[in-house]
């Protein structure tokens, strides 16, 4: 039997949507767009029609994402007590971003799940009342992009298919596996895996005046002081859930570290070759879990910026002083400040240890 095609309007009316859920309650498979490529959708709670997907998009052995309404919906299939998929579903869902998170269907497993944005696909959820799995059409060299590209690509003939255009993003959601120490990007899509673990980390904001001495030596001990408490590098720790980053309340971005402090950090062992100055925004510190200032005078300046950061916005020192600032002085009176700041440091590694989700402290 010829697959049935149907061209979506914009937007789709609600009978259309019911069209696709009723034929997916009859354990049908369908063809639909959605933000990211062609996708073909079965009842996830249906076997029987979860073995047809796989024969049909060749994918035998393949762990198919479900599909839901919200991000509620979400949390009563999977367990998000892990803040770093808490954090991304906050900020890509609805979108092009699945999620690999323990199951809370069944125990030792694992389960993926996306909330996506096409509008359609959101009204076909709704219009079911329960999960749908979509399985991307295509392969890495030709995702299918338009209904002609998915029809061609698949391996048996579906009944009914939607098309509604030339998909938006043209690749499959990024997968992103939260079950380890360390996130996973299982496949790599318009997100990328930097954005995403900058996304999913606890940040630790240092405060100074240039962002070019003192807290870009704070930033790299910092880093350096949990990778070791890790086990990990230290190009890894915002994989487990935490980030370091440096900003400057008088300056512009865009410089280097200065000279002292890049040997200083070197005789440490710590590279700040590709350091560049960051001016302080309040949005940005508003964002972070910890702002550590390190001067007196750079919490006031934080606090004028962003008052109701009272409270994480402390000074680094917790005996109250400050650190030294060493701008123009020899490599002694660098070293001097590298040492206070490491003595700071290892004084506050606990806490921010204790702002790492539990599977990642492993």
């Amino acid at each position: 039997m010829p697959v049935e095609r149907i061209v979506l309007p914009k937007p789709a009316p609600a009978a259309m949507a019911q069209r696709a859920a009723d034929a997916l309650r009859r354990k049908s498979l369908v063809v639909m767009p959605t933000e990211t490529v062609y996708g073909c959708a079965a009842l996830a709670s249906d076997a029987g029609a979860m073995e047809r997907l796989a024969v049909t998009v060749g994918g035998k052995g393949r762990a198919f994402a479900l599909h839901v309404g919200d991000v509620d919906s979400a949390r009563a299939l999977g367990d998000f007590s892990d803040l770093r998929a808490t954090r991304l579903a906050a900020r890509y869902w609805p979108g092009p971003l699945t999620l690999v998170v323990p199951s809370l269907l069944r125990a030792t497993e694992t389960i993926g799940v996306r909330v996506p944005a096409h509008a359609f696909v959101q009204q076909v959820v709704h219009a079911l009342g329960e999960p749908i799995a979509i399985a991307a059409i295509g392969t890495q060299d030709h995702w299918a992009v338009t209904l002609d590209d998915a029809i061609a690509s698949l391996f048996a003939e579906v009944e009914l298919a939607f098309d509604g255009g030339r998909t938006p993003i043209g690749t499959p959601s990024t997968v992103v596996r939260c079950t380890g120490p360390a996130l996973e990007t299982l496949r790599e899509g318009i997100l990328g895996r930097a954005e995403l673990m900058s996304t999913s980390a606890a940040t630790v904001l240092f405060v100074c005046t240039g962002n070019t001495c003192r807290s870009p030596m704070a930033e790299a001990i910092a880093r350096a002081a949990i990778s070791k408490r890790l086990g990990c590098e230290p190009n890894e720790v915002e994989a487990r859930g935490i980030r370091f980053a440096s900003a400057g309340t008088g300056t512009m971005d865009g410089v280097p570290a200065s000279p002292g402090s890049l040997a200083a950090s070197a005789e440490q062992g710590l590279d700040l070759s590709s350091h560049q100055s960051t001016a302080l925004r309040g949005e940005s510190a508003r964002k972070a879990a910890q702002v550590l200032c390190l001067s007196q005078s750079h919490l006031e300046a934080v606090l004028d910026l962003a008052p109701d950061l009272e409270g994480r916005a402390v000074l680094l020192r917790k005996d109250g002083g400050d650190i030294s600032d060493p701008y123009g002085g020899s490599l002694a009176v660098y070293r001097r400040t590298r040492d206070q700041i490491a003595e700071a440091v290892a004084s506050r590694v606990d806490e921010w240890m204790a702002l790492l989700p539990k599977n990642a402290r492993r």
